[in-house]
């Protein structure tokens, strides 16, 4: 079973409109965290900032005239189980004391 899930902004419904994109970024990453808490596979596809990118998509799938198309987040369940990769090195931190 494969499902997308299309994650767009509301800016009417926003106070500070000019933070949408980090709110719904922010939505995005939880998304991701729930579905690899629950064994499933996900990947976030960007479609903002491009207006061409946003405007396709909001006309494929036919989206209200008031929602701004943000994302797509495929989720489904994995066909392999992959190691999680170790990407973190210690010389890009830097401490202010």
């Amino acid at each position: 079973m494969r499902k997308s899930r299309n994650c767009c902004a509301q800016p009417w419904q926003l106070r500070l409109t000019e933070y949408a994109q980090i709110d719904v970024s922010a939505a995005i990453e939880n998304l991701l965290l729930e579905a690899d808490g629950l064994g499933l596979g996900a990947v976030w596809l960007g479609i903002a900032p491009l207006t061409e990118r946003m405007d396709a998509v909001h006309d494929v799938l036919q989206l209200p005239e008031e929602l701004d198309a943000f994302a797509i987040v495929p989720c489904g369940c994995p066909a392999q189980e992959r190691v999680q990769q170790d990407r973190f090195e210690e010389a890009r931190v830097h401490y202010i004391r």
